[in-house]
């Protein structure tokens, strides 16, 4: 999991008094969980398995939390600018093929290309899957990456799109 947040160690947030109170109350269920079950194999077997599993989730949590030191410079932040041409021109290849793509579906259709687009991401939102990091990495490595590498290896592009460029 990558940094989610960050944080100058003078701001990090303190511990809310509400959640330190259920904390407390969570550590003593469990500790009267392990009493009740002294002595029964599978209960704390499945006990520990439990906590185990939320210890695990609690962890993932901690490692998304970036703290920097409070005299530290603040890192840049990374935007479009930072990216290669090869990543610009796949963007706007994607962007403008999109573009053109709705353009086209507007009018086979009858409907504003606003409304389509509307209608689109209320039908990717209800139907897609969230995506996840890994996901995007092995699509970015698998696919855009050689897709990238063909535009630029082709000597006479025939076009500015990428999907022209490497038919």
């Amino acid at each position: 999991m990558h940094n989610t947040f960050t944080y100058r160690h003078s701001d990090l947030p303190p511990v809310r008094p509400e959640i330190k109170a259920e904390i407390v109350a969570l550590g003593i269920h469990a500790d009267d969980l392990i009493l009740k079950s002294q002595g029964n194999y599978r209960e704390l077997q499945e006990l520990a398995e439990t906590l185990d599993n939320c210890l695990n989730s609690c962890e993932l949590n901690l490692n998304s939390i970036r703290i920097i030191a409070d005299d530290s410079p603040q890192p840049a932040a990374i935007s479009m600018k930072n990216l290669s041409i090869e990543e610009k021109r796949l963007i706007y290849s994607c962007s403008n093929t999109n573009s053109v793509l709705l353009n086209l579906l507007s009018e086979i259709v009858g409907k504003s290309p606003e409304e389509l687009a509307s209608d689109i991401a209320i039908q990717a939102s209800i139907y897609q899957k969230p995506v996840g990091d890994n996901e995007i990495e092995e699509f970015i490595k698998d696919v855009m990456i050689p897709l990238a590498n063909k535009a630029k290896d082709n000597r006479q592009p025939k076009g500015h799109y990428v999907f022209k460029q490497v038919n």
